[in-house]
């Protein structure tokens, strides 16, 4: 660390520059390195494409089970600035943010953006803030008729639907089996049907906190921050001793406790200032399943869990032939070897 600091003085340059420059060029090796078509498409805004980075985060831990990405969100500010949340572990990599953001604009939405630091972390759990403003938009962009660091939001007038119940809370709780309404007080009022059957005390009038740890984003686990959050992928786990599924007993008969991982998003009932979180369980394979006491038919005909499910079974079929193919062709490798030096010895021997 004491030869880079002293490298980058010696370069006359500064080291917020430089990790700029840094951010700029990772996003290059990004779109070399195969992600080059995801990210063409993660977001047709500037605003899009941050709130979506969370969730292509998500789906990368599960494949790099190492991995602590930081998080991302997005708000206004009253001039119309957008506002840049930035939460992560590791300190002063916000200059690298800087110089991908840029990048992002300029080269997926052929947008010039000016981003700058507005607030400095000042705690742990707490994050960097960036104002971004638009400067100017590309002439061949496609972009161009949409401000990129705008929100837009449908006027509330266009929408008059009648204050009466279209839908039964019965019918609502076996259409989305997994799914959890509660108030401002964090108080559970309604799960789905799936829910109440796998975890314990669900209908108790328990609160969120009581059952669930929160695990994306890194926040407090309060009503607020999770408004103030509301265009982000959440990801809970059930807390120890809520999940029980049968059949998962050790060698003492005692049961087993496991964790069941949801993932989804957040809505505000304006309404019945009530909140809703609409998820599905965040499951790979048939094993997943009956570690949780789940079944294909708890998942509805709609939600594309079952799909991936079943592609990650045959996935792993697929994977255990190949390695078995492997495996013989090693051993086939090892005896053709094995047949040339006997033969070789053979020949030495007449």
């Amino acid at each position: 660390m004491t030869s880079l600091t002293i490298s980058l003085f010696s370069t006359g340059i500064e080291a917020s520059k430089i990790l700029e420059l840094f951010g700029e060029w990772f996003l290059d090796f990004c779109q070399e390195s195969g992600y080059d078509r995801i990210l063409q498409v993660l977001g047709g805004t500037l605003r899009d494409f941050i709130s979506n980075l969370d969730a292509l985060h998500d789906h990368l831990a599960s494949a790099y089970p190492g991995m602590h990405a930081p998080s991302f969100r997005v708000s206004d500010r009253a001039d119309g600035t957008l506002i840049l949340h930035y939460y992560s572990s590791r300190e002063g990599l916000e200059y690298i943010v800087i110089g991908l953001i840029r990048a992002v604009a300029r080269k997926l939405l052929n947008t010039e953006i000016s981003v700058e630091i507005v607030k400095q972390k000042q705690g742990q759990g707490d994050d960097v803030q960036f104002a971004i403003r638009e400067i100017r938009c590309g002439e061949d962009s496609n972009h161009c008729n949409t401000k990129q660091t705008t929100a837009i939001r449908p006027a509330k007038e266009l929408y008059s639907l009648s204050l009466e119940p279209k839908i039964s809370p019965a019918t609502f709780c076996q259409l989305f089996p997994f799914h959890l309404m509660f108030d401002r007080s964090m108080t559970i009022l309604q799960c789905g049907d799936s829910l109440s059957r796998i975890i314990k005390s669900i209908n108790s009038q328990v609160t969120v906190p009581e059952v669930f740890e929160i695990v994306r984003p890194r926040m407090e686990f309060t009503s607020e921050s999770l408004l103030a959050h509301i265009n982000t992928v959440f990801v809970l786990t059930t807390r120890p001793g809520y999940v029980q599924p049968p059949n998962s007993t050790d060698v003492n008969n005692n049961y087993v406790s496991t964790s069941l991982r949801l993932k989804g998003q957040i809505l505000l009932l304006e309404e019945s200032d009530n909140l809703l979180f609409l998820c599905s369980p965040s499951v790979s394979n048939l094993d997943d399943l009956r570690e949780n006491g789940l079944y294909l038919s708890d998942i509805p005909l709609h939600d594309a869990t079952r799909n991936l499910i079943l592609l990650s079974e045959q996935y792993q079929e697929d994977h255990l032939l190949t390695k078995e193919l492997e495996i013989l062709t090693d051993r086939l490798r090892q005896t053709h070897r094995d047949l040339a030096e006997e033969k070789e010895l053979t020949d030495q021997l007449l």
